[in-house]
């Protein structure tokens, strides 16, 4: 089906990713809206991908339930396809299971498997990353798919309404829709300026958060320093913030906290790269660079985070 030769990869690399949607679940079955947890699984994989360089070929599912129902099971796969059309892929096929012994009524899971393909020599990693690279943020949908299992345990505490008005500023109708918006899909965005070599190492921040994930392209002897003021972090963050008393650290080490890819570049690229963003209706921010490494320097030092100062 997929003639790697017609794709004009002259020595290709095979990436496979296996991802889930997590307890971000819960939150939508609690809404009754499936609609779109199929881009969180397909996100969750090809975002990763991405990140290695990778360009998304196909895409399979596995749909674990006590008793498959058609209409959620035809939400499901709908919400799947129309993810995998987005991301440039083809849903090639799945798996479903019904075992109620171990899932409870209306109780389901979703995982995600992907495979991708890189150049050889286009794949992404921290050795590509060079002194005074910049740091480039691109804005996420919110959540996305991480930090849920938090996130509910604070509703559950503070004694939250999902039914509520959400709290601060947004275009659903209740804080029980913004808290599933869906993962945003990099691939459309990313993806040509990684086949003109544009840009040397990619973060995506899912659990562990900037701290974690941007630590993952950082070479040996060099540290990535983050100090912006221009970006605004997104007032649902703030909120859950204030609500759950999380300190600016904790957020973000388990929040992207606005951010969902962190791109690394070269100085000279910068102006190009940021245009070619404000062209596709993407929002981006040069939120910090790449250094060469002090005596007990932290790989990932955060001086200043928008509104946040960390020091």
């Amino acid at each position: 089906m997929f003639d790697l030769k017609k794709l004009n990869y002259i020595d290709p690399i095979l990436l496979s990713c296996t991802d889930g949607v997590g307890t971000k679940l819960k939150l939508a079955i609690d809404q009754k809206d499936l609609n779109f947890l199929g881009f969180d699984l397909v996100a969750m994989c090809v975002n990763d991908l991405l990140a290695n360089g990778g360009e998304p070929l196909f895409f399979l599912d596995y749909i674990a339930s006590s008793k498959i129902k058609k209409n959620q099971f035809l939400q499901l796969i709908t919400s799947i396809n129309l993810a995998c059309k987005e991301a440039g892929c083809s849903l090639v096929g799945g798996e479903t299971a019904e075992m109620p012994g171990l899932y409870r009524k209306d109780e389901f899971d979703l995982a995600g498997f992907s495979v991708g393909v890189v150049e050889r020599k286009n794949i992404l990693k921290k050795e590509n990353v060079k002194e005074n690279s910049i740091l480039i943020g691109l804005e996420s949908n919110g959540f996305h798919s991480n930090g849920y299992s938090l996130i509910r345990k604070i509703i559950k505490e503070k004694k939250v309404s999902l039914k509520t008005k959400t709290p601060y500023k947004s275009s659903k109708h209740n804080l029980g829709e913004d808290l599933i918006e869906p993962t945003k899909i990099y691939v459309r965005y990313v993806l040509p300026l990684i086949k003109k070599k544009k840009i040397s190492a990619i973060a995506h921040i899912t659990g562990g958060g900037i701290f974690e994930n941007l630590e993952r392209i950082v070479p040996k002897n060099f540290f990535a320093e983050i100090n912006t003021e221009r970006f605004s972090i997104p007032e649902k963050f703030l909120w859950l913030k204030e609500v759950g008393q999380i300190n600016s650290i904790e957020m973000l080490k388990t929040f992207n906290c606005g951010i969902g890819l962190i791109l690394a570049i070269d100085t000279n690229e910068s102006k190009k790269i940021m245009d070619f963003f404000k062209k596709k209706g993407i929002n981006s921010y040069i939120i910090g660079k790449i250094s060469k490494k002090k005596k007990k320097q932290q790989t990932v030092f955060i001086k200043k985070f928008g509104q946040w100062d960390l020091i």
